[in-house]
């Protein structure tokens, strides 16, 4: 019937968008370019894994995950050695909050992302552009 054709099109759309918007934002996070896994420290004394963007400034590289408030972060300024592994290796850095370094890491990020980085932030409502985004940049240094 015509009213079970016409329920059967709102089902699928319902449910396809955001089938459509998590997939869409899940392959441009995942597959846009390099993610490395950053071994964030937990208040529980656990570490967890935590899929990040990446990118290189001179020497030292950048990621962003979190705001100031974030446990790991706070915890930098007593603990400042973090582990990431990236290409597959694990590395130890000295990692330290950079707020300076915010429009730099968006700068980088849109260069080496590209299309990706344009898809995240539209599909984050502009949450991670550069003048609306409230994390926390993280310089890390190869110790």
């Amino acid at each position: 019937s015509l009213g079970a054709m016409n329920m059967r099109r709102i089902l699928i759309f319902v449910i396809g968008i955001p089938v459509l918007y998590v997939s869409l934002m899940f392959g441009a996070s995942e597959f846009g370019g390099e993610v490395a896994t950053l071994l964030r420290p937990e208040q529980d004394g656990g570490v967890k894994n935590v899929r990040v963007w990446i990118v290189d400034a001179g020497d030292d590289s950048l990621v962003e995950h979190g705001d100031s408030s974030s446990f790991w972060i706070k915890q930098l300024n007593s603990q400042p050695e973090i582990s990431l592994i990236r290409d597959g290796e694990e590395t130890k850095y000295f990692a330290e909050p950079d707020a300076n370094a915010h429009d730099l890491y968006h700068r980088l990020r849109r260069e080496k992302y590209g299309i990706a980085d344009r898809i995240v932030e539209i599909g984050s409502f502009g949450s991670q552009a550069v003048d609306t985004c409230i994390y926390a940049p993280v310089r890390l240094r190869k110790e």
